[in-house]
């Protein structure tokens, strides 16, 4: 939210705050969860063609789950496919940016799905929480048995890992082989606070926010934490992340990496926290990350 926005609101939401805490804590949570500023899509862009045509070659569905539909594209590879990555944006992106990977893995001989999560791209919605993106997420990889990878961005990595560690009730783990990590927050608990902080919440009203997350996933706002995820299970894991990345500070790659043996941490400076998925090495990092579990 803007500066000069946040000055002239954050008065008003303080003392509202304290007025009535529980519904302005709700209404704050409802502005947390709901995606802004999606990136543009800039068809003169040769990257974005070029992203554009990878996905021409596959297939484009529109997959049910209990709250809407979500958009996913599947591409098989030239052979026959030795295993199916799923590819998950971040927050405001699109399954479109995670082109990049997709290449690379074809080469290697992986189908890939790429999925646009809840209230982004072609996906229905207007919000996006742990259990739209689980149950959404659930859905579209059904059928497909164990996967051989996940590459993820951002809010995606978080997905990722709370999918695979079963993180949230009513939802089995989603079985995978192998995690890969891009920019990826450690928790969310820190970013609720800082958003709450910044809106000017009181304490009563904070606590009301985080309320919220408990009736709507059946855990408290610290149990998603992907330090804990990573700890709960084995699945081998790259976390990438760029020391310069002004969105998810580089230490929260450092404690994701700390979660045990099976987490490599691969720094990747200069990238920042979205020029990364631009990265060929990236890219080819993430593709042989995934394909050390070999052929299915």
């Amino acid at each position: 939210m803007a500066h000069a926005a946040l000055k002239v609101i954050r008065p008003v939401i303080r003392l509202s705050s304290t007025l009535s805490p529980r519904t302005v804590g709700r209404l704050a949570f409802r502005l947390f969860c709901t995606p802004i500023g999606h990136a543009r899509i800039n068809d003169a862009n040769p990257k974005i063609r070029a992203a554009k045509a990878v996905f021409a070659r596959g297939e484009q569905r529109m997959v049910a789950y209990a709250r809407g539909v979500v958009r996913v594209t599947s591409v098989n590879p030239e052979q026959e496919p030795r295993g199916t990555v799923l590819l998950l944006h971040g927050w405001t992106g699109q399954s479109l940016f995670m082109s990049g990977f997709a290449e690379t893995l074809l080469a290697k001989g992986y189908r890939v799905i790429a999925m646009d999560l809840p209230a982004h791209g072609g996906s229905s919605g207007t919000q996006l929480t742990f259990p739209l993106a689980i149950e959404a997420l659930t859905a579209a990889v059904r059928g497909e048995g164990e996967l051989a990878g996940i590459v993820a961005h951002s809010f995606g990595g978080s997905i990722a890992l709370a999918a695979a560690a079963g993180g949230v009730e009513g939802f089995d783990p989603v079985p995978v082989k192998r995690i890969v990590t891009v920019a990826t927050p450690k928790e969310m608990q820190g970013y609720g606070r800082q958003f709450a902080d910044a809106l000017g919440l009181t304490q009563r009203g904070h606590a009301a926010f985080e309320d919220q997350v408990m009736a709507l996933a059946g855990r408290p706002m610290a149990s998603f934490s992907g330090v804990d995820y990573l700890r709960r299970f084995t699945v081998p894991t790259l976390v990438m992340h760029a020391p310069d990345d002004k969105e998810i500070p580089f230490s929260d790659a450092e404690a994701l990496a700390s979660a045990g043996a099976h987490v490599e941490l691969l720094p990747t400076p200069g990238l920042g926290h979205r020029r990364i998925l631009m990265s060929q090495k990236v890219h080819e990092h993430a593709a042989e990350f995934i394909s050390r579990s070999g052929p299915d």
